[in-house]
């Protein structure tokens, strides 16, 4: 376009230092004066918001906490719901003072659950019972509590708990929050109402941190603590906030409140098992917060000026030195463009364009390294390729020697059964299956019956070597029944046991294997007497246990049971290790009874 064409030829001849000052006046310093006024004038909304969020979050926490404490005296109304020896007292006709002062004497759980549990100022219960004595735990109900409403709603509620802002006649006949229910004897025939008042200190101690003013409020607005003591008592109506608080608000309202306005937050506090329900209401004065936001824009207008006229005085300075650098840097640039890797950036300095020089000449030896290597790389992988197939041609080839061993054993087998060498026969044909077996082994859980003829197979070979120095016991079969477990699990654990416990052993060697079935999960248990291990490396094996696994090793031993079972069942399952030096080493092994029916997946070990 020919407007276009004159621009840029216009800019084109002007020098680097002019359009570095044309660029930090329309990009820079413009830009930070317009977003410094728009960012200073939303610093109010920002301000209000911030204190209103971390406001909600207060409350949040205060919820959280005061549900915790009213869960107490919820739990330990539960515990004297059924307590019958409480019921057997309410409910006995007595015959004289003496028979109640008798009964009473005998009970302290009044007492007991008040000082164990700070959250409970008191408890107390109102008997239907004449011929009980008042204490200042059991009242006798007159007709002035058979008036008040929580008592009817108690009444009503049929053993529900009920939350009221009611006198307690132990601490002056003040109102404070208490939990209210009745309760019945065998017949379900009402025998008292159990009442138990909240400590309002554990109550004030939860608002105590709160910077704003923070109430907790009953249903009908009464006030039952307050982070201002004076306000306790006192009802939401009388100052002027009803209206601002409903039932299920969850946003900030703005509201009038002594004059001032303020953000109203309110949350409601779930109740165990009632119908009642009480509310936090924190109120957040917008002026204080608006005075703080006042003062962080007049020092914001101050730093925005300041820093402007510093940068632009910099600018004119840095301009000039800067340009020149880069245009030496822009040329080096260019001739590696067109190829040459052997240059490198004269360009020095400790400032961006100096680290983007040193940049320049690492990224142009690495250019040559990367060059170097290409060649290599290609060489390598061609070298890797041909590994690959001798690989796969081995692996072809080894799929045929199985057979020819079978064949062979097999052969050896009949010889020696044919010349009455039954020993020999019967360890050969065991030897054979054993290889088959191991061969056949996939991932998928075998039934545990199979995995323990397969260590059958191995000991009655071990007996063939060892003869009368090795003996071994095996669970029954019906007590394996229906159960999977992953294949090669009990294998390793049983040559371990062989290999570094009885065969260091003088004299004759046992080998124990026993299972212990529950109704969840199950412990196998692989003991010897050999010559066991000393603590210092039962230590060390103990530790090697939860090592990471090391695939330059053979896939077997007991790490690798131990990993493999936690992999597929577990971080609660797995082994453990227990020996004494010259005693013999017991191994532990701890599954989960998994029946045959189930789908269990595979994992690829």
């Amino acid at each position: 376009m020919p407007g276009t064409s004159y621009i840029t030829s216009v800019t084109n001849n002007i020098q680097i230092r002019s359009k570095l000052i044309m660029t930090y006046l329309l990009v820079v310093f413009l830009p930070v004066i317009t977003v410094g006024l728009l960012l200073t004038h939303s610093l109010r909304g920002q301000s209000v918001e911030h204190a209103v969020m971390q406001s909600t979050n207060n409350v949040e926490k205060i919820r959280k906490q005061i549900e915790e404490t009213l869960k107490i005296p919820y739990d330990v109304s539960n515990t004297l719901y059924f307590d019958q020896q409480l019921k057997n007292i309410i409910d006995r006709q007595y015959e004289s003072d003496l028979e109640v002062y008798n009964a009473y004497e005998g009970y302290d759980d009044f007492t007991n659950f008040q000082e164990l549990y700070k959250e409970i100022a008191g408890i107390r219960l109102y008997a239907f019972n004449d011929t009980l004595l008042e204490n200042w735990s059991i009242f006798k109900i007159s007709e002035k509590i058979r008036s008040e409403a929580w008592f009817q709603e108690t009444r009503t509620n049929r053993g529900r708990v009920g939350w009221y802002y009611m006198p307690d006649p132990t601490r002056g006949d003040g109102d404070y929050l208490s939990l209210s229910r009745q309760i019945f004897n065998k017949s379900m025939k009402p025998i008292g109402i159990l009442v138990m008042t909240v400590n309002p200190g554990k109550l004030q101690s939860i608002l105590s941190r709160e910077p704003f003013e923070t109430m907790l409020v009953t249903e009908h607005s009464d006030i039952i603590v307050s982070t201002n003591p004076a306000l306790t008592g006192q009802s939401l109506q009388r100052l002027g906030l009803s209206d601002s608080i409903g039932p299920g608000m969850t946003e900030p309202e703005t509201a009038s409140y002594m004059g001032e306005k303020v953000k109203i937050i309110s949350r409601s506090i779930r109740l165990e098992y009632s119908d009642d329900s009480l509310s936090i209401v924190s109120v957040i004065p917008l002026e204080s917060i608006l005075k703080e936001s006042k003062n962080i824009s007049y020092i914001a207008y101050a730093i925005i000026g300041s820093s402007l006229i510093l940068s632009t005085l910099m600018i004119l300075y840095f301009s000039g030195m800067l340009s020149k650098r880069i245009h030496v840097l822009s040329r080096d640039l260019r001739k590696v463009a067109m190829g040459d890797l052997t240059l490198r950036s004269v360009v020095r300095g400790g400032d961006e364009v100096g680290q983007l020089s040193r940049h320049f000449n690492f990224m142009v030896s690495s250019i040559e390294t990367l060059v170097r290597q290409l060649g290599e790389e290609q060489r390598q992988n061609h070298e890797l390729q041909l590994n690959h197939n001798e690989m796969k041609f081995r692996m072809l080839v080894s799929q045929v020697n199985p057979h020819f061993l079978f064949n062979v054993l097999e052969t050896v087998r009949m010889k020696a059964h044919c010349q009455n060498e039954h020993e020999i026969a019967n360890t050969l044909m065991a030897l054979g299956n054993l290889l088959r077996h191991s061969l056949e082994i996939g991932r998928q859980p075998v039934p545990l019956q199979r995995e323990m003829e397969f260590v059958r197979m191995y000991l009655d070979i071990q007996q063939f070597r060892f003869g009368d120095r090795l003996s071994y016991s095996l669970p029954e079969d019906e007590d394996m029944e229906g159960i999977d477990i992953l294949p090669m699990l009990l294998q390793p654990v049983v040559e371990n046991a062989i290999v570094h416990g009885i065969e260091s052993k003088l004299g004759k060697g046992q080998l124990d294997i026993k299972m212990i079935r529950e109704s969840t999960h199950m412990t196998i248990q692989v003991s010897d007497n050999g010559s066991g291990i000393e603590p210092d490396r039962l230590a060390a094996v103990e530790a090697s246990l939860n090592e990471a696994d090391d695939h330059t090793e053979q896939r077997i031993g007991l790490r690798n049971v131990h990993h493999r079972i936690k992999l597929h069942y577990g971080s609660e399952y797995g082994i453990e290790i227990t020996s004494r030096a010259g005693h013999g080493t017991k191994v532990v092994m701890r599954l989960p009874i998994r029946k045959g029916d189930e789908h269990v997946q595979a994992v690829d070990y």
